[in-house]
Order: structure tokens, then C-alpha cells, then sequence
């Protein structure tokens, strides 16, 4: 490596550049927000998601799995349950 200036100011302009780069839109684990340049026409770094071939595989393959919480019928159940607990608060505040 020699000190070519010519060298020096291609150095600057390009650390110029990057310091103008997007930032990644993730927060780290400490809450703040990540400091890495995200990657070109992607919102992340490489270490957040932005990599090609990360995240989880597409479709069915991504462990959409139903747990049957949020069911028709079991929002239907819970509501029902709440109205009946509120009847009898309600019951036993008159007595």
C-alpha cells in the first residue's frame, strides 16, 4: 500500500457514499435501532433479513400451523363465557 493521494481521495468519496447509504430499519437486542447500511432496494442489513435466502422457506413450507385460538367458534365460546362471568358479577353485585 503506498499513500497515493489519488488513492486517498477515491477512500474518502467512497466512505462519503456509504455514510449517505439507508440504514437498516431493525432494532438490535439492545432496542436501539441496527447501524449497518441496509442492502441495495431492501429496508435491512445482511444480518437482518436482507440477504438473499433468509428468512423462513415461502408458503406452506413456513409452519403456518392453526392452533384453533382464534376459531369462529372459539371466539364465539369466550365471548359467550365473558357474558355469563359479567351476568353473574352483575347477579351477585345486586345481592
Amino acid at each position: 500500500m503506498t499513500n497515493d493521494p489519488m488513492r486517498q481521495a477515491d477512500v474518502a468519496r467512497r466512505l462519503a457514499n456509504m455514510a449517505k447509504a439507508p440504514r437498516c430499519g431493525a432494532r438490535t437486542r439492545t432496542g436501539r435501532p441496527c447501524r449497518q447500511a441496509a442492502l441495495r432496494g431492501r429496508a435491512r442489513c445482511r444480518m437482518h433479513g436482507g440477504a438473499k435466502g433468509s428468512g423462513g422457506p415461502p408458503g406452506d413450507r413456513n409452519g403456518n400451523f392453526k392452533h384453533g385460538l382464534f376459531t369462529r367458534e372459539s371466539k364465539r365460546l369466550r365471548s359467550a363465557a365473558r357474558g355469563k362471568i359479567r351476568e353473574i358479577r352483575r347477579f351477585l353485585k345486586e345481592l
